[in-house]
């Protein structure tokens, strides 16, 4: 049975998979917040005994975006046609852990947002591989959003007096 292209084992197998790493986004809100580290043995003690509030609306609301994402780009035979659902596989527990971290305690750490900027430079690699001109165009739009950043902290800074972007 297939819809939209796509077998209907692989929407179940996502959808799991959402589960799955909904835990753990519920898991790196708690520490993120506590700025504690994300893989300790705490990780193990704390998800075996089911200590983690929450968990349960993460694994759902990231299940859903899995779902809607595997339905939104379908799967192709070759992996590069894939880039675009392997990228937002790989953000979307990124952006739902600022997006509640933002929201709940109005601070986004910086870790999580290296490590963002990192994989978007991965994917630039990965996609400047395939085609150059998608990587220029994503390069230039690296450094216009990240300049844009960059001049509202500078400003703020010099204006306000005080760190304008937060830089926790």
């Amino acid at each position: 049975m297939f819809y939209n292209n796509v077998h209907i084992i692989f929407y179940v197998v996502i959808a799991i998979a959402g589960l799955v790493i909904g835990k753990f986004v519920a898991w790196c809100n708690l520490r993120f917040a506590e700025e504690k580290k994300i893989f300790s043995k705490d990780f193990f003690r704390e998800n075996k005994a089911g200590n983690i509030k929450g968990s349960y609306i993460m694994m759902i609301i990231t299940s859903i975006m899995y779902i809607l994402l595997l339905y939104k780009f379908g799967l192709k035979k070759e992996i590069l046609k894939n880039l675009d659902l392997i990228k937002f596989l790989i953000l979307t527990p990124m952006l739902i852990t600022s997006f509640y971290i933002d929201l709940k305690y109005r601070i986004l750490p910086n870790r999580l947002n290296m490590t963002i900027f990192e994989i978007g430079i991965v994917f630039v690699f990965i996609y400047g591989l395939n085609n150059i001109n998608i990587a220029k165009d994503m390069v230039i739009g690296l450094i216009t959003g990240g300049g844009i950043f960059l001049s509202i902290t500078l400003l703020g800074g010099f204006f306000a007096g005080k760190e304008a972007m937060g830089l926790r």
